[in-house]
């Protein structure tokens, strides 16, 4: 494992001596004062570190200071891909370069939450995208021709490939250098002590980037940060202050690129207004680890307008004279100043629900100076009383402003230029804040033929249903990737609830007769069915991965088939005469019906019934006679998650709902997904990607058949 800390640890000397945040006086008397104050810390802390600034002189770095939007990207996206499960980055960049103010940096991420359904470790992820490594380099190349970096992630709470002997700072130099990446985000993490010079070594230019805010001495290493609304508690509060917080980490070196985010946010204006402020960048994030979470119009005109003006004045925000607030003169508005030589750029916001109008700036009158709307993208027109010229402002509700004083011999055909594409944005500014969260749509299944009960297909049980309609009790661990809307539950993405809880909810079907497999679908079943139907995948990649050049193992026959998508299951399921269980048909088999029982042999846990991993690997499907159901059923609790009939999508993930667990568990992190056998309402929620990573070590199936009684 990388040498690092698990969270950034807080110093207790003076170069600590304030939070990621900075809280300003509230009187505009004091500001001046305060900023004195600031550059004397600031001095004696870097004094103190004996601070180093060498890796924002590098050349080979210094593009990171200027890369003010990243793109976190889930590799489950639907949208990323053609028919063909070929990448289709342009494309799907499409919206983001027009609506939000355009994309510098893609950060691809395809573990969390699929990570932990079996030992496939991270690296093991990235190198079955489509492509493998080869393709992800192309997805680099063509990123990199758009004017675009491509980022991986590290997940340091992944110890998979480190019990199978895998070094991760190997490991992910490799992965750097095969794929053509330019950074990597250390998820959970502030550092990597002394791994910039490994990698510095290996892929010149390759930056770092960490979720945690890092301490000042992190930034001699660390090239990039985030920083997130909620992460800290000391700063949370700070977050919505009357008056703008100074980011700590932009005071001590302009150069550090912050990203500020809050990825659970219906209204975001409060982080990027903090970020205009303050000179940083945004993340920007609405398929939060299969869950949507769009921007609303405003936020997205917020960052229209604000992103192209970061850009193109780079130098300000990176090498400029900074103060962090300086007097204006309407209401809950306040300003930031960046001086250039003789040029003087204002980054402005509105505090207020309400619109700010009004003489916004008193200044002293220069000849020959012209100043600019770099909002709207207009020439302001000043009022000039006594010594002094006027700046007029007018804001919308939480609206961003900006103000350029220039010399008239300074501007350029360039600004001009760039002037009119931001009126070009401006007119399309749209401030209202609805916002609306996508409906998960249910792919519609096909049923059999209806067979009579005495002409079933061999080893099937008969499930005796009610008339009317059943209230099913279906439970999940709260994740970050979220579930599907049912009845009495709020997701964790958008409500302050438990990360990791195990959330009850209540679904009302109608079940129609119905039988099901007594055991699990076998490796020689599914033998059977390729040799017979001539079944050849579209994907092969990861098809029955567990198979020796197309054979199965030598006394694997009848241990449950895996590595097998919902597409191949659909297929065996056909060519069978029979279709997968929905999800109430699975849980009606497992709970023994209006028993409702907690495990398919009673309401107590019992490691003698079930494979929880005591064999290391899948057993036989015959095995556990003391597990099965009143019915007959076998393994509806342990030795492999099965594939229901539940697909949805939500117009950017689809996904299927698994259910009864398996024999794997890796108990290093919570971070991974369910594991181990589980309760009979117990489902989780399975993003699919495409066929080669979809198809898992742990996830196997079994049928049903309609019945015509």
């Amino acid at each position: 494992m990388l040498n690092i800390p698990l969270m950034a640890q807080e110093e207790s000397d003076d170069t600590m001596a304030f939070g990621q945040l900075i809280e300003a006086p509230t009187s505009p008397l004091e500001w001046k004062e305060w900023e004195k104050k600031l550059k004397g810390w600031k001095e004696k802390t870097l004094r103190k570190l004996e601070y180093s600034d060498a890796i924002y002189r590098d050349p080979g770095y210094q593009w990171a200071s200027k890369a003010y939007s990243m793109l976190f990207l889930i590799a489950f996206d639907q949208n990323l891909y053609d028919q063909d499960w070929n990448f289709q980055m342009e494309e799907y960049l499409e919206n983001y370069e027009a609506n939000y103010g355009g994309v510098d940096i893609v950060l691809l991420w395809p573990t969390y939450p699929q990570l932990g359904f079996d030992n496939r470790d991270q690296f093991e992820f990235y190198r079955n995208l489509p492509g493998g490594t080869e393709g992800l380099r192309e997805l680099a190349s063509q990123l990199h021709s758009m004017g675009k970096r491509l980022f991986i992630a590290y997940n340091p709470w992944d110890n998979i490939g480190r019990l199978n002997g895998k070094n991760d700072e190997e490991e992910l130099i490799k992965l750097v250098k095969e794929t053509g990446a330019d950074g990597i985000f250390l998820d959970t993490i502030t550092s990597v002590k002394g791994f910039l010079d490994q990698l510095k070594e290996a892929s010149p230019g390759v930056i770092l980037q960490s979720e945690i805010a890092t301490s000042p001495e992190e930034l001699q290493e660390i090239h990039q940060s985030w920083l997130e609304i909620g992460w800290s508690m000391e700063d949370k509060y700070k977050e919505f202050l009357e008056v703008p917080p100074l980011i700590r980490n932009r005071w001590l070196e302009q150069r550090h690129m912050l990203y500020r985010l809050s990825r659970w946010s219906h209204e975001q204006s409060a982080v990027i207004q903090n970020a205009w402020m303050n000179g940083s960048g945004m993340v920007i994030w609405e398929n939060v680890f299969g869950s949507v979470n769009p921007l609303n119009p405003r936020d997205k005109t917020l960052l229209r307008t604000m992103l192209p003006l970061q850009r193109h004045f780079s130098s300000f925000f990176t090498e400029g004279e900074w103060s962090p607030l300086v007097e204006t003169h309407l209401n809950r508005v306040y300003a930031s100043l960046w001086q250039r030589g003789n040029q003087k750029l204002w980054t402005i916001v509105n505090r207020q629900e309400q619109r700010a109008k009004g003489p916004f700036l008193k200044l002293y009158a220069h000849k020959g100076m012209r100043y600019f709307d770099l909002i709207k993208g207009e020439e302001v027109t000043t009022s000039h009383h006594e010594d002094k010229i006027h700046l007029h402002l007018s804001l919308l509700p939480r609206e961003l402003g900006s103000f350029l004083a220039i010399p008239k011999e300074e501007v350029t055909e360039e600004l001009l230029l760039f002037l009119e594409g931001q009126g070009e944005r401006y007119a399309e500014a749209d401030f209202r804040t609805a916002h609306t969260l996508p409906q998960h749509t249910w792919e519609p299944y096909s049923t059999t033929k209806r067979y009579p009960p005495e002409g079933l297909p061999e080893n099937m049980a008969i499930l005796e249903v009610p008339e009317d309609s059943i209230n099913f009790t279906f439970s999940f661990r709260r994740r970050e990737c979220g579930f599907y809307p049912m009845e009495g539950v709020v997701d964790h993405t958008f409500v302050n609830n438990q990360l990791h809880e195990t959330v009850e909810g209540r679904v009302t079907q109608q079940l129609k007769p119905f039988a099901m497999d007594k055991t699990l679908v076998t490796n020689a079943e599914f033998k059977r069915f390729l040799e017979k139907s001539g079944y050849v995948p579209k994907v092969k990649h990861q098809f029955l991965a567990h198979w020796e050049n197309g054979n199965i193992p030598k006394g694997k026959e009848e241990h449950p088939v895996t590595f097998v998508s919902l597409e191949d299951a659909r297929a065996y399921a056909a060519w069978a005469g029979k279709r997968l269980p929905t999800e109430a048909e699975w849980q009606w088999a497992a709970q023994n019906g209006n028993s409702e029982t907690q495990y398919p042999w009673g309401n107590a846990f019992d490691p003698e019934r079930c494979n929880h991993g005591q064999f290391e690997d899948t057993s036989p499907v015959t095995y556990f006679k003391n597990g099965r159901t009143v019915e007959g059923i076998y393994d509806m609790s342990g030795n492999v998650w099965q594939w229901t009939e539940s697909e949805r999508s939500d117009g950017h993930n689809r996904y299927a709902i698994v259910r009864g667990g398996a024999w794997y568990e890796t108990k290093a992190s919570g971070w991974y997904a369910d594991q181990g056998p589980q309760r009979t309402h117990f489902g989780a929620k399975y993003l699919f990607s495409w066929p080669g990573l979809d198809r898992c070590g742990t996830v196997g199936f079994r049928c049903v058949v309609d019945l015509n009684y």
